[in-house]
């Protein structure tokens, strides 16, 4: 793909006490194999976020800490863990602003809880202290190319579509975990034990969510992981031209 031609992805980072920005370099990296051109979102003002998602031609929310329960309406539970408000607020002001621009979008980890509470949703807390029901390992003491647990895709959503796979296994690092799922969204995966694993938007050109880590396989070179950046990539692509 000639350089004038990559979509630009915003990325964003893990913000800790809304100050020191990091990220993990296999979301850009995944970008990069796919075609596009990753670029670190850091913290605007809020006047300046419309602005921000007209310059981007896609975007990725990342992984990280706990939700602030306060942005859906719920006193902390006692198994809560570290919270930086700015960072929650910021995120889903971003995703709501992007989104009224309907490009392309992925929230992945944390970033598909985001996702779901910038829409109206909740978040399991503290999800071992919370969750009714079997609960398998979400947060695995394994390397981050161990799959850990099994999967399955609802066969008409999209993400099955792109991945051409229907049940597999996959990498887990959450401590929360979708609970109520937003008005307009619609569960695209769930684990075996019934935990959403993938959510979608049957409104948007492109908005999804993965509960796992896509990116570690795409680097890996695992053929479904891959369909999934080089699909979005292209969606932004798609979205460029037409902006144009």
């Amino acid at each position: 793909m000639a350089t004038e031609n990559k979509p630009v992805i915003g990325i964003t980072a893990r913000v800790e006490e809304d100050q020191m920005y990091s990220l993990d370099p296999v979301y850009a990296n995944a970008i990069l194999r796919a075609g596009g051109l990753p670029l670190i979102v850091p913290i605007v003002d809020e006047e300046d976020i419309p602005l921000l998602c007209e310059r981007l031609d896609g975007l990725i929310v990342t992984g990280g800490g706990d939700i602030n329960p306060n942005i859906y309406g719920e006193e902390p539970h006692i198994g809560l863990g570290a919270v930086y408000p700015g960072s929650d607020k910021y995120e889903a002001e971003l995703i709501l602003n992007f989104l009224k621009l309907d490009k392309p979008f992925m929230g992945m980890c944390r970033g598909m809880q985001m996702f779901n509470v910038a829409f109206g949703g909740t978040v399991y807390q503290d999800l071992e202290a919370q969750y009714e029901g079997t609960l398998y390992q979400h947060k695995q003491m394994a390397m981050r190319t161990h799959r850990t647990h099994s999967v399955k895709l609802e066969e008409d959503s999209l993400l099955y579509k792109i991945m051409k796979e229907k049940e597999f296994h996959v990498n887990s690092f959450h401590h929360q975990g979708v609970k109520d799922v937003a008005q307009g969204l619609e569960v695209a995966a769930r684990a075996a034990d019934g935990l959403v694993e993938a959510l979608q938007s049957p409104n948007h050109q492109f908005a999804m969510g993965i509960q796992w880590h896509p990116e570690e396989f795409a680097l890996q070179g695992d053929e479904a992981s891959c369909n999934i950046f080089s699909y979005f990539v292209n969606e932004c692509l798609i979205d460029k031209k037409q902006n144009q």
